[in-house]
């Protein structure tokens, strides 16, 4: 039984281990609309990350000349851009987050994740991106949870892991049975001897196939709950989190509300 739960574990160890991705999830295409504003993703390509970031700005400033038939000027303040053209202000954005990457030797992309105000006088809807996800009814199939906060491999070895626990339960009671049928097909007391420790063999390992399922089952349960996973956008004045905690005392879920 030990051996069975020490070769579950050490097959998913290396994967529950590892980190996550530092490529959010947003690089792979994000646009929202929201009520004062929109965001969409934006990208260049340079050949260190201040020239790709340079043409990554100077795209958004594009799109609105095409949009408009205008040209414009780019103000960066910390991040928060200001577009105008030479009569009115017309373009209020702002860079919620960005990310690079080495493409080959000397070329550089990056992606900015930026938000729009629709009016520049609107004021901008509440962006964060976190790698932190709330917890929901995923946790209770195995791999689910990890595969929606982008762990897909960590994701695919509890699927994994389970399905062969389950497996072994159901081949080892299959051969408990066929054993247990034949220790009254003989009366050879060699023969029922060796039926019954088969028996108890193949019982034993259905147990331990048991314990598997179970121990990767909770542990699936608590590494989706607990775990991080890739950035993600999240929009929204209000964020509700559970978390668990312990003390000398207690131990339980906290709430945590963020406006």
């Amino acid at each position: 039984m030990r051996r069975i739960l020490l070769f579950v574990a050490c097959m998913l160890i290396p994967y529950v281990a590892m980190g996550q991705s530092e490529r959010p999830l947003w690089v792979n295409g994000f646009h929202t609309d929201c009520v004062n504003s929109y965001l969409d993703v934006f990208t260049a390509v340079g050949s260190n990350i201040d020239e790709a970031k340079t043409k990554a700005v100077q795209n958004i400033a594009d799109e609105r000349s095409r949009a408009t038939g205008r040209r414009y000027h780019i103000t960066d303040q910390n991040g928060c851009l200001s577009i105008s053209s030479e009569d009115e202000l017309t373009v209020k954005c702002r860079i919620v987050d960005e990310y690079s990457e080495l493409l080959s030797t000397g070329v550089y992309k990056i992606f900015l994740l930026v938000q729009t105000a629709k009016h520049p006088e609107l004021v901008f809807e509440p962006v964060s991106v976190t790698n932190k996800y709330p917890i929901s009814a995923r946790v209770l199939v195995p791999g689910m949870a990890q595969l929606h906060k982008g762990s897909t491999t960590k994701g695919i070895a509890f699927i994994v892991a389970e399905l062969a626990a389950v497996g072994g339960i159901v081949a080892f009671e299959g051969l408990r049975s066929s054993y247990d049928s034949k220790i009254n097909t003989t009366k050879d007391a060699k023969k029922r001897q060796d039926y019954i420790d088969d028996r108890d063999n193949m019982q034993n390992l259905r147990n331990a196939f048991i314990a598997g399922a179970v121990a990767v089952y909770a542990w699936n349960i608590v590494d989706g709950i607990v775990a991080k996973g890739k950035k993600h956008v999240e929009v929204g004045s209000v964020a509700m989190r559970f978390a668990p905690f312990a003390t000398p005392d207690a131990a339980g879920l906290a709430m945590n509300i963020q406006f």
